[in-house]
């Protein structure tokens, strides 16, 4: 037996439930009293939620029970099973009234074995569901981890990969890529860097080819190579020339001298008096014709072809000297290290030109002092081919480097795809590992599901319908069509509504006609009857079983709440424990006369009796408390007393808190006593024709009728303080109307109060 509720928490008005101390354990007979609003219906689904552990609508419930089977927690099912009458049990057990209800099963004798295979059927089919749910939520985890897996490695691929294709790269995209993989291949580092490293760049400037240059000696121009060769040819037959002749000695060994000498002569030749500039004498004209032999037209003509083999050097020197190298930089980074290579040769091809066409001038400087002698020098051999292949492997870089820049895009998706498949490969035993597992889970899960063809066992599917099928069979229709018709007849009084049987279930007839458009007393007789006939089919042992019944008799009239009254003693007497909920105060006292009158051999026969008190809390919201219900209730059994009592004693705090029950228990109270003490069809009428103080009439009106809240929906706290002032009027009222009542209550109040 559930013994108390330790606590509860989230579950709407029990939202922060705990056992107060010091109060007595439930019982085998339970009863509990609440106002409507205070948590009845939610206690009742409670009850049955137990059946399974978990609420559906409050994923964060918690609670733990005590029961001499011991502690239950959410999530684990109580080991009793649980069976709830309530506002819900039409829609979950019947459906609609006026379409064909479940069966009810009851089993004979001549059905015992069928019965056992159900049972077996049923143990083998709960295993199996048990299993299918384990599974289930391994195959989840699983999923789940797999999903992980890419979910962690979506993000590295986005770090390494940050291009244009990549901005919003995720879980999905990687498990797509993953079953796309023909081939798992990981990157070196210094490639996986090089593939990343492209990716972050921005497309580059495309360049132009390189080409030698074109060198104008004369009035031609000519390649680089053709020139120099040229220029050589021609120092070589400038070095092989003399001028012809009457040397002086002493200039001929004194090149500086001559060369003095010869500058000197151009000077005087554009002087007026031929003077010496040096000495400021005339020259001699015997030293002037030595002079003029010396340096004769042969010379001239020698020294003018030496000058302008000087401008030719001149003119290569400078073309060369024009050449320069891009930057590797300029390069995308595939091509850098190649260029690099090549672009040394050049430059080291340049500085092989610039050095021989150094020694070229100098050797022609040379000749210019040395006109009158013939002689040969060797230079150093310089070729086209170093130069020619290092400017073709450089002009294929740049051409390499344009495609790709024509190109970027996919070169960006090339990179990526490389990217991707790296990390993707990095991940392929986890993701084999897992979808290996999930490959056995799924399965189990179908063996489970559709059944083991190598051990032809049934699958929950199947098993499910040979269940069902044999329970038809089990399915007494027609003997529980007319129990339960016999019992409604009973119930009501009149026999014009019958059970049908009608395929597995059952139909409401009416005069041998489906029964349409039923009053709601004819709906709670039905479903009450249902329920109290079910309790004694196959699927619920009674005796080791709880019942829960959450006002079976609303919308009944008064002759059939002792009909349900009467019904409800005789289904439930054998339970193992009974919770009964009620709101209607004539049933609590049909209730608290059977409980009180029931024998007690040891503790089979004890009751418990209890209230539910529901309140707001500082923060606005309503909570319920479980209580034990109160005396004046217990032993006077009279609402109308209690009511007065919960007025008399209250005192206000300016607090929507205690003021919150106060108009509903007004209005109660105000109702009971003028259909007692006045006449009139309404409310407003009868407060109208009853002899008192108009304007406290008025308040107590208003109050009562704006204020009250039947489903405590709230409470207007600019009230809060009418709420003392309008109980001292109402008080006022009774004991002026009706004295003798008055006192008569307050006394039975107060006795009730002492003890």
């Amino acid at each position: 037996m559930i013994q108390y509720f330790e606590k509860i928490e989230n579950l709407g008005v029990f939202a922060n439930y705990k056992k107060p101390k010091d109060v007595e354990s439930f019982q085998r007979f339970n009863l509990i009293y609440g106002l409507n609003g205070s948590g009845k219906t939610t206690l009742s689904r409670f009850f049955s939620d137990l059946n399974e552990g978990v609420a559906e609508g409050f994923p964060d419930l918690k609670y733990k029970i005590n029961t001499e089977d011991g502690d239950f927690k959410q999530g684990t099912p109580y080991s009793r099973k649980i069976r709830v009458f309530n506002a819900e049990y039409v829609e979950a057990n019947i459906g609609q009234l006026e379409g064909t209800l479940n069966p009810i099963y009851v089993i004979g004798a001549e059905n015992k074995t069928l019965a056992n295979t159900v049972k077996a059927d049923e143990d083998r089919l709960e295993a199996l569901q048990q299993q299918l749910s384990e599974q289930q939520t391994e195959l989840g985890r699983l999923k789940k981890k797999k999903g992980r897996i890419f979910t962690d490695i979506a993000p590295k691929i986005t770090e390494a990969a940050k291009g244009a294709v990549t901005r919003n790269y995720n879980k999905r995209n990687a498990e797509k890529a993953y079953e796309g993989l023909a081939t798992f291949k990981q990157l070196e580092l210094e490639e996986l860097s090089e593939a990343s490293r492209a990716m972050r760049q921005s497309p580059m400037d495309k360049l132009t080819q390189f080409t030698g240059p074109q060198i104008r000696l004369g009035e031609t121009e000519k390649p680089l190579f053709d020139a120099i060769d040229l220029q050589i040819a021609a120092i070589t037959n400038i070095l092989q020339k003399s001028a012809t002749s009457s040397a002086i000695e002493r200039l001929t060994s004194n090149p500086a001298l001559a060369a003095w000498v010869e500058a000197g002569r151009a000077l005087h030749a554009h002087s007026a008096d031929v003077k010496c500039e040096y000495c400021q004498q005339k020259v001699p004209e015997a030293r002037e014709a030595e002079l003029a032999a010396h340096f004769n037209t042969s010379d001239a003509n020698l020294k003018s072809e030496i000058e302008r083999a000087i401008e030719d050097n001149q003119a290569i020197y400078e073309g060369v000297e024009r050449i320069s190298v891009l930057s590797d930089q300029a390069f995308y980074p595939e091509f850098r290290k190649e260029y690099a290579v090549q672009a040394k040769v050049l430059l080291s091809q340049k500085s092989d030109i610039i050095e021989l066409l150094e020694r070229l001038e100098k050797a022609l400087n040379e000749k210019l002092t040395r006109r009158t002698e013939s002689y040969d020098l060797t230079f150093p051999l310089v070729t086209s081919g170093a130069w020619g292949d290092a400017l073709s492997s450089i002009n294929d870089l740049i051409k390499g480097h344009n495609t790709e820049t024509d190109s970027f895009e996919q070169r960006l998706e090339a990179n990526f795809e490389k990217i991707e498949t790296h990390f993707l490969s990095t991940i392929e035993k986890e993701v084999k590992d897992v979808s290996a597992s999930i490959s056995a889970v799924e399965k189990t899960i179908g063996i489970c599901t559709d059944g083991d063809p190598d051990s032809t066992a049934l699958g929950v599917d199947d098993l499910t319908k040979r269940i069902a099928e044999n329970r038809a069979k089990l399915s007494n229709s027609q003997q529980a069509a007319a129990e339960l018709s016999e019992k409604l007849a009973a119930f009501l009084g009149r026999d014009d509504l019958k059970f049908e049987p009608e395929g597995e279930g059952y139909r409401i007839m009416r005069f041998g006609r489906a029964a349409k458009r039923l009053s709601e007393g004819e709906k709670t007789a039905i479903t009450f009857l249902y329920f109290v006939v079910s309790l004694g089919d196959r699927d619920f042992d009674l005796t080791e079983g709880i019942v829960v019944i959450d006002d079976p008799i609303s919308s009944l009239d008064s002759s059939s709440v002792y009909q349900a009254f009467a019904y409800l003693k005789n289904a439930v007497k054998n339970a193992k424990q009974i919770f009964l909920l009620t709101h209607n105060f004539e049933f609590l006292k049909l209730l608290l006369n059977w409980f009180q009158n029931i024998p007690s051999p040891k503790k089979n026969g004890k009751s418990t009796y209890w209230m539910l008190h529901c309140s707001l809390t500082p923060g606005g919201a309503r909570e319920t408390e479980i209580r034990p219900l109160d005396k004046v209730l217990l032993q006077n059994k009279n609402e109308f007393a209690y009511l007065l009592k919960e007025l008399m004693k209250f005192e206000s705090d300016g607090t929507i808190q205690t003021a919150y029950p106060i108009p509903n228990i007004i209005r109660k109270v105000l109702e009971t006593f003028l259909e007692q003490h006045s006449t009139g069809q309404s409310l407003y009428s009868k407060l109208e024709n009853l002899n008192f103080e108009e304007a406290k009439k008025t308040a107590l009106y208003k109050f009562a009728n704006d204020l009250s809240h039947p489903t405590y929906s709230g409470l207007d706290p600019a009230l809060v303080g009418e709420t003392q002032t309008n109980i001292k009027h109402l008080l006022e009222m009774i004991e002026e109307v009706a004295p003798i009542h008055f006192k008569a209550l307050t006394e039975t109040i107060g006795s009730i109060e002492e003890t």
